[in-house]
């Protein structure tokens, strides 16, 4: 079986991370996000990502669907807004939306797709981007070199180490470790991203 050596790399990486986190760039702060794997990774990435299959297989199956009633697709969407905010909200009775979101605020993004009827081609994205294999693409096959900041928020669905990112992005600045945070950053916590981006631009002006 062959395997890239980037491939190879975080492999290794994952390994033996857990226990030799130093010879392998990780920090105690990425060990105690990454590990133990298997849960934090495999289990949630398959318990969290049905949606995906859905969109990148039959788009237009489950998009004609939830485009024609307006419950299904606000609970469609707002169900990542649970469970994508804080894993743990998946065991309350109201999904935990009111914790970070106003409900006007979500009312507002379910009605952008609703009045402009556009979440079957937002779903359509993902069979789009998925035809080949994503790793024989040319941005797959390029590195980034361009001045990159990295925000890495502890309720994201995965957790990338600095020392994994390199692989991809060549010039990382800033790289920080979020205090609290998940998928919706910008909506969630406005305030900790716009700083960090701040901060992250003056150090590139600074150069």
């Amino acid at each position: 079986m062959f395997m890239s050596k980037k491939g190879l790399k975080e492999l290794l990486a994952l390994m033996i991370g857990r226990y030799l986190p130093f010879l392998v760039g990780f920090t105690r702060e990425d060990v105690r996000r990454v590990f133990p794997y298997f849960e934090k990774n495999v289990w949630n990435i398959l318990r969290e990502t049905g949606y995906f299959h859905i969109q990148a297989t039959k788009p237009d199956t489950a998009g004609c669907g939830v485009n024609d009633s307006p419950v299904g697709l606000a609970a469609y969407i707002l169900e990542k807004f649970s469970t994508w905010t804080d894993m743990e909200n998946r065991d309350l009775m109201d999904g935990g939306l009111e914790r970070k979101f106003s409900l006007d605020d979500l009312l507002t993004n379910v009605m952008i797709y609703w009045t402009t009827g556009s979440i079957a081609s937002s779903m359509r994205f993902y069979k789009e981007n998925l035809k080949g294999n994503p790793d024989k693409r040319v941005d797959a096959k390029v590195g980034i070199f361009v001045p990159t900041g990295l925000a890495a928020f502890p309720e994201e669905l995965t957790h990338c180490p600095q020392s994994l990112a390199k692989s991809r992005f060549r010039n990382i600045y800033s790289y920080t470790f979020m205090p609290r945070g998940g998928h919706f950053a910008a909506f969630e916590e406005p305030k900790l991203l716009a700083d960090d981006l701040f901060q992250f631009v003056k150090k590139v002006e600074r150069f």
